[in-house]
Order: structure tokens, then C-alpha cells, then sequence
């Protein structure tokens, strides 16, 4: 019993640093998960939710959190913890790489139910925005 309180201790520690990035990427997870069982019972009632499906959410978790662990440890031993000048850029990249992927495939249920894409959406936000800055500046400049 000891011996398995050490272990999990040591894991716990060695993946402190990157304790920011792990729930970062189970909140995406869990947002994707909520999206894509929103979708599914909004189109095709309850009765087409499926308990079998939720095994995918325990092969994406482990595939995507293992390979952030994988980039950090690479950061750790090859890079020595920066490369250049930025900690853990590898494992940073690779947990933006998979929150840009789940972000996607909310924007994919989205867009089941009829919405417009996200990155349309900002993108007119974004024109809105300047549109009101440059009234702005015609107002002040007057």
C-alpha cells in the first residue's frame, strides 16, 4: 500500500507544472461531450442516445491527455524545459492543437442544428466591431 501511495505521488508531482493544461483539455472534452449529446437528442430524441458511445470519450481522453504528458515529457528531457525561451512550447502547442480539434467539433454540432459556423460568427462580430470603432472616431473627431 505503500509502496502505491509513492506512486501516485511521484505521477502527481511530475505532472504538476502541467496541471493547467490537463483540465484545460477535460473541459474541452466535457464541452465537446455536452455539445455532441445536445445534438443528438435535439435531432433524434432520447431514445437515440446510446450509453455505448460514451467508451469514445475514455479513448479520445486518454489518446489526447497521453500525448500532452508524451510533449511534456520531451520538453522536460530533450529541450530541458524551454525551447526558445518558451516552457513547455511542446506541450503547450500539442494541448492547443487538441482544444483548436474539440472546438471544431462543437462548431460541427452547431452547426447541425442550423446554426452559422463559429469562425463566421467572429469573423462578423469582428467587422461589427470595427464598423463601430471608426463611428466612434467620426463622432469624437466632429
Amino acid at each position: 500500500m505503500k509502496t502505491l501511495s509513492s506512486f501516485i505521488i511521484a505521477i502527481s508531482l511530475f505532472l504538476l507544472p502541467i496541471k493547467g493544461l490537463i483540465l484545460t483539455m477535460i473541459l474541452f472534452i466535457s464541452l465537446d461531450t455536452c455539445t455532441a449529446l445536445y445534438v443528438t437528442i435535439k435531432l433524434n430524441g432520447l431514445k437515440s442516445f446510446q450509453s455505448t458511445k460514451f467508451f469514445n470519450i475514455v479513448v479520445k481522453s486518454f489518446f489526447y491527455l497521453a500525448s500532452i504528458i508524451l510533449a511534456f515529457s520531451i520538453d522536460i528531457y530533450i529541450f530541458e524545459g524551454s525551447i526558445m525561451g518558451i516552457k513547455l512550447l511542446l506541450a503547450k502547442s500539442m494541448t492547443a492543437v487538441w482544444v483548436f480539434n474539440e472546438i471544431k467539433s462543437c462548431d460541427e454540432n452547431s452547426i447541425k442544428l442550423g446554426n452559422k459556423p463559429f469562425f463566421e460568427m467572429i469573423k462578423n462580430l469582428l467587422g461589427k466591431m470595427k464598423q463601430l470603432k471608426k463611428d466612434l472616431n467620426e463622432i469624437t473627431n466632429v
